[in-house]
């Protein structure tokens, strides 16, 4: 029975700090990417971690194989999903029966669920390096946690937003406020953490950047999008808390409100949808012909959404019978909005007849 040695580096402190690459198989190999990175930076974990792992397999003989697997520094599904895919390439090679994964135990036992999904584990080898316990010792310690990155990003970065907030808030007088604030920071960050939104943020900010650059209409429209709906939200907000008859409940009060946005959100999204289109057709010469039809299916949302709240305003609220809702009025807008859906239905079967379902597909 073959045994694998598995040393794990979730977030690639290796392949950042000697740009040495994953899988790193055999003793040698493994000797050698220790010693760079203990080069590199002598007081990180993961050089005591592959130094374990290399004396681990001194002490199970000839029959068992080493391997020191890196991740990435977006720690997460995508390190994660790095390190899955890395592994199934390690057991195709050396087709192991069984593994032993050292580990400095911060992050990387993240990752044991993945590895036992596909090997079976004998032991976890915990390494933990001992220090000293003196004043200096602890103060060294909190200099260098302060120096350290991901720390920095983890901790520092939102116990300095909770400070600058509070600080602001009571200069300007407004103590409430400021204890208000912090706990909407401190909730966004745990939710970022938690949701694992830290790439998303990012991807979002390098797309904001770079439509600003470039010039994106997308971007501009996204945004305009995004100030109509809360204008919308705002407006909608003072109006419910102001109209009469007074609402009796929660369900009265979210009637009014999303028959006060039904038709903001509803050009919100088609100027969004606009600024995507005038994009892809400037920069691919493509016409989206999803996107062309898309203003249709709005449209009839529209007319079928808010003809539906008026009735359940007239029912709910002012009390009037189920059978004198179906005036003209309330039927036409039903007429048109099904007539508006089925056209832009026919629409897109046509254009799906002419530029085959492929390319419908595509855009």
């Amino acid at each position: 029975m073959k045994t694998l040695v598995l040393c794990i580096d979730r977030d690639n402190d290796l392949g950042r700090k000697t740009d040495m690459d994953s899988p790193v198989i055999g003793r040698e190999e493994n000797l050698r990417a220790a010693e760079k990175l203990a080069l590199a930076d002598p007081e990180d974990s993961d050089v005591n971690c592959m130094f374990s792992a290399i004396a681990t397999f001194d002490r199970l003989g000839e029959d068992a194989e080493i391997v020191t697997i890196c991740g990435s520094d977006e720690i997460g599904p995508v390190s994660d999903k790095i390190i899955a895919e890395k592994l199934d390439e390690v057991i195709d090679k050396i087709k192991p029966d069984s593994a032993i994964l050292v580990t400095d135990g911060e992050e990387d036992e993240y990752i044991l669920p993945i590895i036992e999904s596909r090997l079976k584990v004998d032991a976890v080898k915990r390494v933990v390096v001992k220090q000293s316990k003196t004043l200096e010792g602890t103060y060294y310690l909190i200099s260098r946690f302060m120096e350290d990155e991901k720390m920095q990003r983890k901790f520092m970065l939102p116990i300095a937003l909770v400070l600058f907030f509070w600080g602001l808030s009571a200069i300007l007088g407004s103590p409430a406020w400021g204890f208000a604030t912090v706990l909407i920071v401190l909730g966004l960050y745990l939710m970022a953490r938690v949701f694992h939104l830290q790439g998303f943020a990012r991807s979002l900010g390098k797309e904001v950047y770079a439509g600003l650059r470039s010039g994106k209409i997308s971007l501009f429209a996204n945004l305009l999008s995004l100030f109509i709906m809360l204008s919308a939200v705002v407006s909608a907000y003072n109006m419910v808390s102001t109209v009469e008859p007074a609402p009796h409940g929660a369900f009265e009060y979210t009637i009014i409100f999303m028959d006060e946005i039904v038709w903001w959100f509803v050009l919100s999204v088609m100027i969004s949808t606009a600024g995507r289109f005038t994009d892809v057709y400037f920069k691919e010469k493509k016409v989206l012909w999803g996107y062309v039809i898309l203003p249709f299916s709005l449209i009839a949302f529209g007319l079928l959404l808010s003809a539906s709240l008026d009735a359940l305003i007239k029912i709910s609220i002012n009390g009037e019978p189920i059978q004198s809702l179906f005036t003209m009025p309330f039927l036409t807008t039903i007429i048109e909005g099904v007539l508006i859906a089925f056209i832009g239905t026919v629409l897109y079967h046509i254009a799906e007849d002419m530029y085959g379902e492929e390319e419908m597909q595509k855009s």
